[in-house]
């Protein structure tokens, strides 16, 4: 008994008694509240398989040609990426390295991030790389904007329908698509469930490890 770790709500620190919560149950504080865990089936393979997909639609939804506007004859198009270029080359450095950094590089990294550690963990080759990976995919978790992005172009396209002549170019369904995979995968990734597996593995791992080296450096002192 006195291995099992009770549950703490991290919003008002209560300790509660741990019991099992199956998928689609929901385990909640009795004092304020908080949602304090919410299992999802098959999490790991859904995150693998989410990640992978918004891998796949990165580099058309950044580099591709987002909406194609006509006003008055004068024509103009432009992705994620040349938008960030363009901020800087006229002197909005700042500007145009926050667009670089919340729509472009911190979601590749998360996305990345996101495929390894579902993939280690399917493979069952968790080790202490995988717990630092984790650990910065929560810390960048909230500085990913792809949504806002989003809500700029839907601002965009609002005030210049009766404007302009709007053509969505390739880039703009890939950017939906990229859009959509990152937002689910935050959906169906069960922290919980993925700490459980890795410290699991880990501690599986490390004595394997220990008696591998131990075995060779017997082996090195015998020959010696």
């Amino acid at each position: 008994m006195g291995s099992i770790r009770p549950i703490v709500c991290p919003d008002c620190d209560l300790l509660l008694e741990p019991v099992e919560v199956r998928p689609g149950q929901k385990l909640v504080c009795p004092r304020c509240n908080c949602t304090l865990r919410a299992p999802v089936a098959n999490s790991v393979e859904k995150t693998l398989a989410l990640s992978l997909t918004g891998l796949i639609m990165f580099l058309p939804g950044i580099f591709l040609p987002l909406l194609s506007l006509d006003i008055i004859g004068l024509e103009s198009s432009g992705s994620i990426f040349s938008s960030a270029t363009a901020l800087v080359e006229t002197g909005y450095v700042f500007t145009g390295v926050a667009v670089f950094l919340t729509s472009i590089l911190i979601p590749a990294i998360k996305l990345c991030i996101l495929f390894l550690v579902s993939f280690q963990i399917l493979a069952g080759r968790s080790d202490r790389s995988t717990i630092f990976m984790f650990r910065t995919y929560k810390f960048l978790d909230e500085w990913g904007m792809l949504e806002v992005y989003m809500i700029g172009i839907l601002v965009t396209i609002i005030k210049l329908l009766h404007m302009a002549k709007i053509q969505y170019d390739a880039g703009f369904y890939c950017f939906i698509g990229l859009l959509s995979a990152t937002i689910l995968s935050s959906v169906f990734l069960d922290e919980h469930q993925f700490w459980e597996k890795i410290h699991r593995q880990v501690t599986a791992r490390e004595p394997a490890e220990r008696e591998v080296g131990s075995k060779v450096e017997a082996g090195q002192e015998a020959g010696g």
